[in-house]
């Protein structure tokens, strides 16, 4: 009976060992404020790895995204370093990988991309936290459209016929009056 009981502790012991050792991984769907905007960010308090997925699906033909996070140790004795920012195309598989740079113990990192197509995606934030006071990140994402080609040529071409016709109305008020000052 001690051996069974024993073995139970050990094998509990152990599969508690294992999830501990496992990253973290939260989903979380987004929501865009003036349809535009949302913010995305985390705070932890303990060491470990994470990953962090926001998801969203833009249906409304082609888009821009512009998106930023920066991190943040907290206290002198943790580092929450990010290790990969990304966005990924669920529909079709396409990966829009971040640019980095550093200032200090501060890490940026930026996605920008031109032109995508309707779909599902998922942003995601990958890191690791060291010590013992935790840290955090936090950013957003922007969402914009990108006009289709016929629009952009309707509203060059209304430009231009507003630019024609105050061209002429100023050419028609610059043009000397013709007084006959002769009697008939």
């Amino acid at each position: 009976m001690h051996k069974i009981l024993a073995g139970a502790v050990l094998a509990a012991s152990l599969a508690f060992t294992g999830v501990a050792a496992q990253a973290a991984t939260t989903t979380t769907a987004l929501t865009f404020n003036n349809s535009t905007t949302s913010n995305i960010g985390n705070t932890f308090t303990s060491a470990g790895s994470f990953t962090d997925n926001y998801t969203f699906s833009y249906t409304a033909g082609t888009f821009d995204v512009s998106s930023a996070v920066i991190s943040i140790s907290l206290g002198t004795t943790s580092v929450l370093g990010v290790s990969s920012f990304s966005l990924t195309n669920t529909t079709t598989g396409a990966v829009y990988n971040s640019t980095s740079s550093s200032a200090g113990s501060l890490q940026y990192y930026t996605i920008t991309a031109s032109s995508l197509t309707s779909g599902s995606y998922v942003l995601s934030v990958k890191g690791n936290v060291t010590g013992t006071s935790g840290g955090s990140y936090g950013g957003n994402i922007s969402v914009s459209a990108v006009p289709e080609a016929s629009t952009t040529a309707m509203m060059l071409g209304g430009l231009a016929l507003v630019g024609f016709v105050a061209t002429r109305r100023r050419r028609s008020t610059t043009a000397p009056m013709n007084l006959n000052l002769m009697p008939a």
